[in-house]
C-alpha cells in the first residue's frame, strides 16, 4: 500500500466523496420531511423521556453531550462509557439475554465497523437524518454527508490530521525527529509507545508503520528499541510532560494540549519522511437497532450531527468537525489538511476492514502479539 496526494491514494476523502457515499439532494429523506417531520420527532422523543448513549471515555465529551442535549430538548441522557471493546461484549451479552438497553453508540473506528456492524446490531443512520441543519449538504465538507460504510449505516462527523508523535522540547529538538530517527540506538529504552495490541488506534498505528516502512522497521522500533508500551493515554501525556520519557509514539493530542496549555514543554511533531495520518477521533455515530427509546435515539443523532452537537463533540476532543458552518477556533492549525499533502485516512473503510487487518496479522506474527 502506498500513500497519496489529496484525491489519489487510500481513497481517503476522495473515495468517500464518490458514489455510493454521497447523500445528494435528490435522495435526502430530510429534504422531503423538512421542519414538520423534525418537530414531530422532537415531540415523540420527549414522550419517551430519556436516551441511553454509550460514548467516549472523555469527561469533556460526557459533560457536553449530556448537559447540552438535555438543556435543548429536556430529555435526560444516560451516558455509559465502558470502553469500545468492553461495550461490544456488554451489548452482545445483553442481547443474548434478550435485553435491549442501548440507543446510540458514539465511538472511534474499530468497534462499530468490525464489531457492531457485522454482528447486525445497527440500523442504517441515513434514513433517520431529517434535521434541517443536518441534511443541508452545503454545510458539510465536500458538500455531502460522510458515512463510514458503503451502506450508510454509520455516520462520520470528524476528520483531522492527527499527531502520531510528540516530544518533550527540553529533551529533544522537534526539527531533528523523523520516523526513521526513532530506530537510532540512542533512543533504546527511552521511547514511550502506544500498545500495538489496542484495538483501533494501536492496530492502525503499527499497521501504518508496517505498510510505509516495512517489517524490519517494525521489528526495530517495537522490539530492538525496547520501548515502554502503554494503554493509558493520560499517563503517556503526563510522563512526557514530566520528562520521564523524551518521545511518545501514538499520543492523544487533547491530553498533550492540557499539559502544553499550563506551560509544560511538550509539542506535537509531524515527521517529513512519512504521510500525514487522518483520524476520525470519537466521531462515528451509530443507531442501535431494537433501541428502547427509538425516537429519542433518532433525535439525539440528528442533534449530534447538527451544528450544536457537532461543535460539542469536536470541541471536547480538540478535533475538526466535518461541518463547514462552524468557527472551529478550538482546533490547532496542524489538524487542517493542506492541499497537496500526502496522507493516509485511517478511517477509510477499505483500509480499516482489509488493508489494515492484513498488515496487522503480519505484525502480530512478526512480534508474537
Amino acid at each position: 500500500m502506498g500513500v497519496s496526494s489529496r484525491g489519489a491514494f487510500v481513497r481517503g476523502a476522495a473515495a468517500l466523496a464518490s458514489a455510493p457515499f454521497v447523500l445528494g439532494a435528490a435522495n435526502m429523506p430530510g429534504a422531503a420531511q423538512g421542519s414538520a417531520g423534525y418537530a414531530a420527532l422532537i415531540d415523540a422523543a420527549q414522550g419517551e423521556g430519556s436516551v441511553v448513549v454509550d460514548g467516549p471515555p472523555l469527561d469533556l465529551v460526557r459533560q457536553a453531550l449530556t448537559h447540552d442535549f438535555e438543556a435543548t430538548f429536556g430529555i435526560p441522557v444516560s451516558y455509559i462509557s465502558s470502553g469500545e471493546t468492553a461495550s461490544l461484549g456488554r451489548v452482545r451479552a445483553e442481547r443474548t439475554a434478550g435485553k435491549f438497553l442501548l440507543d446510540v453508540f458514539v465511538s472511534g473506528i474499530d468497534t462499530p465497523t468490525t464489531g457492531f456492524l457485522p454482528s447486525g446490531f445497527l440500523d442504517r443512520v441515513e434514513p433517520i437524518l431529517i434535521a434541517p441543519d443536518v441534511v443541508n449538504v452545503k454545510d458539510w465538507k465536500d458538500r455531502h454527508l460522510w458515512y463510514e460504510d458503503p451502506q450508510h449505516t454509520i455516520l462520520r462527523t470528524i476528520q483531522y490530521v492527527t499527531d502520531e508523535l510528540a516530544v518533550n522540547t527540553k529533551m529533544v529538538n522537534p526539527s531533528e525527529v523523523t520516523w526513521k530517527s526513532l530506530i537510532d540506538p540512542k533512543w533504546q529504552g527511552k521511547l514511550l509507545v502506544k500498545d500495538p495490541s489496542i484495538a483501533g488506534a494501536g492496530a492502525s498505528l503499527i499497521s501504518f508503520f508496517y505498510l510505509n516502512f516495512g517489517p524490519e522497521y517494525v521489528q526495530k522500533l517495537y522490539k530492538d528499541q525496547k520501548p515502554v508500551l502503554s494503554r493509558d493515554a493520560r499517563q503517556m501525556a503526563q510522563w512526557l510532560a514530566q520528562g520521564n520519557y523524551p518521545i511518545v509514539v501514538g499520543p492523544d493530542y487533547s491530553l498533550i494540549k492540557q499539559f502544553k496549555d499550563v506551560g509544560y514543554p511538550v509539542e506535537a511533531v509531524f515527521p517529513s519522511d512519512g504521510p500525514l495520518v487522518l483520524s476520525g477521533g470519537f466521531g462515528l455515530i451509530c443507531l442501535i437497532n431494537k433501541a428502547p427509546h427509538p425516537n429519542a435515539a433518532k433525535l439525539f443523532i440528528n442533534w449530534l450531527a447538527g451544528r450544536e452537537g457537532s461543535a460539542d463533540l469536536a470541541r471536547a476532543q480538540v478535533a475538526l468537525s466535518l461541518r463547514t458552518d462552524l468557527d472551529q477556533d478550538w482546533a490547532p492549525s496542524f489538524e487542517f489538511l493542506k492541499p497537496g499533502a500526502k496522507f493516509l485516512d485511517s478511517y477509510d473503510y477499505t483500509f480499516t476492514t482489509k488493508q489494515r487487518d492484513q498488515a496487522y496479522e503480519k505484525v502480530r506474527e512478526l512480534l508474537g502479539l
